[in-house]
Order: C-alpha cells, then sequence, then structure tokens
C-alpha cells in the first residue's frame, strides 16, 4: 500500500478542499507535515482509519457514538463533508489506483449518517463498497493499523508498565487475528446464558433468578466500565487541551520576552565575562602594536636594513683585512731589507708593489646608512619565521576579538530585550497555572486509568459469576437434554478456543520477540543495557535483558528509554506483520530529549517502513535534527491557521521556509 494523496473537505479546521501529498520516492520516503498545536494534525491522523474503516475506527470516536463524531467534524456552519484516499496497490503484477471516499451530510436532527464510495483506476467499484469491510482488511487490517498509525500518546501507554500489557495484549492479539477468537468465545458463553435463560425459569426458578440478578451486576458493571472509559477519554481530551493551553501560554510568553527574563542573570554574567575577555585580547593586540609587529608592514624597509647591515659587516671586514694586509706588506718589506739587503731604490720597487696590490682588492659599497649589529639582525629575524608568527598572532587575536564583539553585540541585545518584571507577570501566572492544571489532570487520568482497571475486573468478577450460574442451571441436571449438550459444547469449544489462541501466541511470539530485538538493537543503541526483551506467553508481560540475559528494571531506566523501548515494540510488531504499510505518526519526538530525538531521526524515520509520514510541531523537528532528516525528506508541507475564519490550510514548504 503506497498512499498517494489525502483531500479533507469541510472536515475538522478545514474548510473547503484541501490536499495532503505524500512522498512516493523510494530513496526518500519521508513526507514531513508541520504544524503548530490545534492546526489540524490529529484531524489528519483520524481522517485515514475513519476513511477507511467507517464506524469500525472506534479508537478516534473517545465514546462519542459514530453519527455524533461525524457531526462533531464537520467544519463550522458546513452541512457536508468528506475524506477521499488515494493509494496504490501491486495486485498481480500491477499497479493499481484506488480511491477511497466516505462522505456525509448533517441531517435535520443533527446527527450525519456517511457514504462510501470506492474506485479503482477511475472506474467505479459498487461490488467492492459492497464487501468493503472484509476487503479493506486485505489492504491494511484495522488491528495492524493500531501499529502503523499512532501518536506520542500510544508510545507513552506503551512505556508506562501500568498499561503497557494491555496496550501490548490489544497490539498482539489484533496482530494475530486472535480479538476475533475472543470475540467468538465471549459470543458462546452468551448464546450458553441464552439457553440457561430460556430453560431456567421453567425448571430452576431460584437460579433464573440468581442469573437475573447476576446479569443485573453485570450489566451494572459494564455500565460502570463505559462510564469510567468515557471519564478516562474526556480525562485524556482535557489533557491533550491544557498541553495545548500550555504550549501557547509558553509561546505567549517567550513572545512577551518571559524567556529572556528567567536568562537575565546569565546572560548579564555571560556579558561580564565577554567584556573581561575582550579586555584582555585588545591589551594583548595593544602588547603586539607597541612592539615588533607594526614593522611587518614595511618588509621593503626592512630588507633595506638587512641589506644595509649586511654591507655595513662586509665593509668593516673589508677594512680590517686591508689594515692586515697593509701591516703585513710593512712587515715584508721591514724583513726584505734586513735580511735580503734591499737598498733605497729596491725597497721602493718593493713598496709600489705590495702598494698597487692592496689598492687591487675590491673596495667595499659604503651603505647609505649604518645600522647597529642588533638592529640588522631583528631585521632579517623579521623577514624571516618572526614575522609569520607576528602575523598569524595578530590575526587570531582579531578575529577572536571580533567574535568577542560580536557576542557582547547580541547579550547586549537580548539584555536589552529583557522585558521589566511587572510587564510579564501574567503570562508567567498564565504559565504557571496552565502547569498546575496540566498536573492535575495528568492526575486525573492516572485515576481514570486506575478506575478503569476496577471496574474492568468489576466485569470479568461479574461475568465469572454469570458463568457459575449458567454452569450449575445447564450441568447440574437441571435443565433440558438439548440445553446441557449445548452447555457442554460451548464449554468445550472455549477449552478448543483458548488452546487455539495460546498455540498461535507460542508459535509467532519468538517472530515477534526477534523482531522487536532487531528495533531495540537499531533504536537503544545501548547494548550493554538492554539487549532483548522476552515477552510473557500468559499475561503478555515484557521482561528487558541485559547481555548477560539479566533483569533489567524499567524503574531504572530514563523516560527517554522507555518511550525507545516502547517505540522499539511498535516497530517490532509492525515489522512482524510482514505487509508493507506506510507508517503515520503525529508528535513523533515531542516527549524525548535530545539524544533520544536524535537515535530516532537518524535510525528509525527513515527505515520504519517504505513510506513514512510525520506530523510535527514547530518545537519537535528542527535545526540540527531537520538537517538530519532532510536528505530522506520527499515531500514537505505546512498546515497553516487562519484566526480570522478559524480554518487550516495545507501549503507546500515547513514551515517559515
Amino acid at each position: 500500500m503506497l498512499l498517494r494523496s489525502l483531500t479533507l473537505n469541510n472536515f475538522g479546521v478545514y474548510q473547503g478542499l484541501q490536499t495532503v501529498r505524500f512522498s512516493t520516492e523510494q530513496e526518500r520516503p519521508i513526507t514531513l507535515i508541520g504544524g503548530r498545536n490545534g492546526t489540524g494534525k490529529t484531524s489528519i491522523l483520524d481522517s485515514i482509519p475513519l476513511c477507511l474503516y467507517g464506524k469500525r475506527a472506534r479508537r478516534i470516536l473517545n465514546g462519542s457514538s459514530y453519527p455524533e463524531y461525524l457531526n462533531s467534524m464537520l467544519h463550522h456552519g458546513e452541512r457536508a463533508a468528506s475524506i477521499a484516499l488515494e493509494f496504490d496497490r501491486i495486485e498481480q503484477g500491477q499497479v493499481v489506483r484506488y480511491v477511497v471516499e466516505r462522505t456525509w451530510n448533517r441531517t435535520t436532527r443533527g446527527r450525519s449518517t456517511d457514504h462510501l464510495s470506492v474506485s479503482t483506476n477511475e472506474q467505479a467499484r459498487p461490488d467492492l463498497v459492497a464487501v468493503w469491510p472484509e476487503f479493506v482488511e486485505g489492504v491494511m487490517p484495522l488491528a495492524v493499523s493500531y501499529l502503523t498509525i499512532f501518536d506520542g500518546e500510544k508510545i507513552e501507554s506503551l512505556a508506562d508498565p501500568t498499561s503497557s500489557a494491555e496496550t501490548l495484549r490489544t497490539s498482539l492479539y489484533g496482530l494475530l487475528g486472535l480479538d476475533l477468537v475472543d470475540r467468538l468465545r465471549s459470543d458462546l458463553l452468551d448464546y450458553r446464558r441464552r439457553t440457561a435463560k430460556a430453560q431456567g425459569p421453567r425448571l430452576a426458578p431460584q437460579l433464573a433468578d440468581e442469573l437475573a440478578r447476576a446479569e443485573e451486576q453485570l450489566a451494572q458493571a459494564n455500565q460502570e466500565s463505559r462510564s469510567a472509559s468515557q471519564a478516562l477519554a474526556d480525562a485524556e481530551s482535557a489533557r491533550t487541551d491544557l498541553e495545548t493551553q500550555l504550549q501557547n501560554a509558553t509561546d505567549k510568553l517567550a513572545i512577551a520576552g518571559g524567556d529572556l527574563l528567567a536568562r537575565r542573570d546569565p546572560l548579564r554574567r555571560g556579558l561580564a565575562e565577554a567584556n573581561a575577555i575582550a579586555t584582555t585580547v585588545e591589551r594583548e593586540l595593544i602588547q603586539l602594536a607597541a612592539g615588533d609587529l607594526p614593522l611587518t608592514l614595511v618588509p621593503t624597509l626592512l630588507k633595506q636594513v638587512a641589506s644595509a647591515g649586511e654591507q655595513n659587516e662586509a665593509s668593516h671586514l673589508a677594512l680590517q683585512i686591508r689594515t692586515a694586509m697593509a701591516v703585513r706588506d710593512d712587515r715584508v718589506l721591514e724583513s726584505l731589507e734586513t735580511a735580503l739587503g734591499f737598498g733605497e731604490q729596491e725597497s721602493q720597487r718593493a713598496r709600489e708593489v705590495l702598494r698597487t696590490d692592496l689598492e687591487s682588492l675590491e673596495r667595499p659599497v659604503k651603505p647609505t646608512f649604518s645600522p647597529t649589529l642588533e638592529c640588522a639582525d631583528a631585521a632579517r629575524n623579521l623577514l624571516n619565521l618572526r614575522s609569520v608568527e607576528l602575523r598569524s598572532s595578530a590575526a587570531r587575536l582579531t578575529k577572536q576579538l571580533e567574535d568577542l564583539d560580536a557576542e557582547i553585540e547580541d547579550l547586549g541585545g537580548l539584555l536589552a530585550a529583557v522585558p521589566e518584571p511587572n510587564s510579564v507577570v501574567p503570562s508567567v501566572r498564565q504559565v504557571a497555572t496552565a502547569e498546575a492544571e496540566l498536573r492535575a489532570a495528568k492526575k486525573a487520568v492516572e485515576r481514570a486509568q486506575a478506575e478503569l482497571v476496577k471496574t474492568e475486573r468489576r466485569v470479568d468478577q461479574a461475568q465469572k459469576e454469570c458463568d457459575v450460574i449458567t454452569h450449575e442451571m445447564l450441568d447440574a441436571g437441571i435443565s433440558e437434554k438439548n440445553a446441557a449438550r449445548v452447555s457442554r459444547e460451548v464449554v468445550a469449544a472455549n477449552e478448543v478456543l483458548a488452546g487455539f489462541a495460546k498455540y498461535i501466541l507460542h508459535k509467532h511470539l519468538g517472530k515477534i520477540t526477534d523482531e522487536i530485538d532487531a528495533a531495540l538493537a537499531t533504536l537503544l543503541r545501548k547494548q550493554l543495557l538492554v539487549s532483548g526483551v522476552e515477552i510473557d506467553h500468559d499475561d503478555l508481560t515484557v521482561t528487558l535483558r541485559n547481555t548477560q540475559r539479566e533483569l533489567v528494571h524499567t524503574q531504572g531506566l530514563s523516560a527517554g528509554e522507555n518511550q525507545m523501548i516502547a517505540t522499539a515494540v511498535l516497530w517490532g510488531l509492525s515489522r512482524s506483520t510482514g505487509m508493507d504499510l506506510p507508517t503515520i505518526i503525529d508528535t513523533p519526538v515531542g516527549r524525548l530529549d535530545r539524544s533520544h530525538r536524535t537515535n530516532l531521526i537518524r535510525h528509525y524515520f527513515p527505515k520504519a517502513s517504505r513510506q513514512v509520514v510525520l506530523l510535527s510541531t514547530d518545537q519537535e523537528i528542527i535545526g540540527d535534527h531537520l538537517d538530519l532528516l532532510r536528505p530522506h525528506i520527499g515531500i514537505e508541507q505546512c498546515l497553516v491557521f487562519n484566526e480570522t475564519d478559524a480554518s487550516t490550510t495545507v501549503t507546500m514548504g515547513y514551515f517559515d521556509e
């Protein structure tokens, strides 16, 4: 199944026709849809199961009846709405283009009724409409859709030890088709009880009365369970609303500068530190400027000084040589006169020869100026490595000072934008109030969950009481022979069905566990901490093990790690279906810290399935995380809410980009 487009018409916050397009590129499988809270991300998530399954999509009803839900999803003031899902399937080696459209109208009594139409390759298919509930199970089974279309709350429920077993049981039973077995067992017990009721009043009035009272208690327990389920849905809805309110209040506080006010002292410390460092750097630059650094700007003069120094040294050396040779010549003449008895005439000729020889020596060029030896050495040093070192130090310090100046300017601007405390007090109070209300709402959800568990236990207890009385009526020789036979066969059938369910679980849990382990190894990236999972065959509780197969307690893991494990469970379950289905996730990383977000973005989203749709707020997939994901994104879209007409428009591009 490859999604191509979703067209919403007057659905929820979407007024008129709005189309969401999905990437079909294999190398870029991700469709990223950005939307702030309240812009209709959940409506997109819910519209797909609504279009495919209609009233069977109980998960999205939140305790409402189907007509009430349809009526509530009509855009304000409109009388008709529709959802059209376009997708491709491979059938007998050929691509078949499906368009499934569900439309409904508001009736005069305010209750809505829907109409389904299906086409393949632009041809209407009323034959498929007639068998659609059965046919769609071959496209995307309803139970499997819970594994591929989900939001952050689904992950939280799997990460919560108090609800993970029941959530996993629901997912596993749906995945393996055992929910049908459960329904059949329940139907058989109902049939057995009806048989007993039909015979009881005539043959065992006392037991019939007991059964009637037990059924009243069962009905009351069921009603309490439904009320508790509705209360939980209401509490979760209230929590979601308060999360939105808190986000809005936080955004308002940020716009008013509340986050800057909270950072005022760190900003002041940062500014003081930056100024101190800048002063030190300036002092170092001044020292460089007061030293040899300016001379590096006049390399020609440095060369002249060095050359003059060399010439001066050569001139001094030549003078020393001439002086030494003159002394030597005088000694030679003295020796010639003494030893050889040169007369005046011979001595004069010899003196002329030596003088001519001395005069023939090259006279050094006299420099235009005579630098000192130290000055010439310094010039030569600057022309070599010293000049490079000075310029490098100056460049480094200048760049550091520029960065510090920019930082000082930024910090100064932020400090200048810090509002007066009194101006943000209302916004701060709104955030504090929203946080307090959200904490209370979360506790209310916990209480509602606990109450639902209690009512479900009472339902089980009342059901068992009815079964016991039914058994007494049918199997104690009181009822007619045919009814007793029905009772025995129902009991036998239930035992067979229970055994069959256990067999199916045992058969498939190994593969499912392997898939979860593989997903876990990819996502958690802490092999020494958690290396695998075990799923109990009876109560379906999940146990974590490390590489030494030792038990790892979830209480010792962070909330983020528990949610990563829950994501791995969902991923493993969906992979074990063997079906090539899209994965659609609302608010995928909103409750994760940065490192776990990075893991999901690197290792999960690009590989979750052949096609991935992510519905993200402006606080989730942004910045570096968006850059990491971009090579895998085929289409980016944004949900833009218009305050004037209270409606959302689907636009191309991601937020302000």
